[in-house]
């Protein structure tokens, strides 16, 4: 018996999540846009509306050494929401992010899980060189 690998007949592409966000979808005014799609978006009008609140203050420097929180149940756009926001404060705005399992993962400690994500968000680099010495202790 041969077990083979079929490969599917249709073209596969590989795309990244919430590729589609160029932004919050907001006018000038700062209401939704009522476009079908705007900025990515569909809907989440009252959401898209509170995030651009967030931009302003952010802009206005009314949010300096604070974080921002977007709690909610899985599928419920909080990623794509930070992704409109980083979205509209400019190209050199990070986006980094984050699961909560990978913080509560028991392989790695939850202060470099965090202090990873910091890192990559400001791009700093740090490479650490361990030194390990083996061999036998004798008396």
């Amino acid at each position: 018996m041969r077990i083979e690998e079929v490969e599917s007949t249709t073209r596969s592409q590989r795309i990244a999540t919430h590729t589609h966000i160029k932004g919050l979808g907001l006018g000038e005014d700062g209401e939704p846009i009522a476009d079908a799609v705007a900025g990515g978006f569909v809907g989440q009008d009252q959401a898209r509306e509170a995030c651009g609140l967030v931009v302003e203050m952010i802009r206005a420097k009314k949010m300096a050494g604070r974080a921002l929180l977007l709690a909610g149940a899985p599928g419920t756009g909080k990623t794509a929401l930070a992704l409109g926001i980083a979205r509209e404060l400019g190209s050199k705005v990070p986006f980094c992010p984050m699961v909560g399992s990978e913080v509560y993962s028991a392989e790695v400690k939850k202060t470099e899980v965090l202090m990873e994500n910091f890192r990559r968000a400001i791009g700093l680099r740090i490479k650490e060189n361990k030194e390990v010495y083996e061999g036998e202790v004798t008396e």
